[in-house]
């Protein structure tokens, strides 16, 4: 199972945002961020984390609750949100491992470049970086 979607409910309070999955019975509050984006964040690696357990235990996930049975039991500070991950990609960011690809430039380059004790894959994954807007 690749990409997975769950309701999450956001919970407003004492200017903070707090995060829960309770499909997967992560708690309400289980992070919280300023943002809903950074809440969403947090709650992707929790995610990422129950299910990558589940799946070394041989279990399988949990279904995802309608979101219409979810509303039923909200409070006035609470939101649904649908979250959809591509579960490889998360996993991928949790664990930090190196893909070896083959690099052609020109032999002049590779001299100038050589001579200063360039380090191409780090400058190789800062260009992507920054091609992609990724920030660190």
């Amino acid at each position: 199972m690749n990409e997975i979607t769950y309701p999450i409910i956001l919970t407003y309070e004492d200017n903070m945002i707090y995060g829960g999955v309770p499909d997967l019975n992560i708690d309400n509050y289980a992070t919280f961020g300023e943002t809903v984006e950074e809440v969403l964040d947090n709650l992707k690696e929790i995610i990422t984390l129950t299910l990558s357990d589940l799946e070394d235990n041989k279990n399988e996930f949990p279904k995802a609750s309608e979101v219409k049975e979810l509303k039923k039991i909200l409070e006035d500070n609470q939101d649904i949100l649908l979250l959809n991950m591509w579960l490889p990609y998360e996993k991928s960011k949790l664990k930090l491992e190196y893909k070896k690809k083959t690099l052609s430039i020109p032999t002049w380059l590779d001299i100038l470049a050589t001579q200063k004790n360039l380090n191409f894959s780090q400058i190789l994954v800062k260009a992507i970086k920054k091609e992609l807007n990724i920030k660190e």
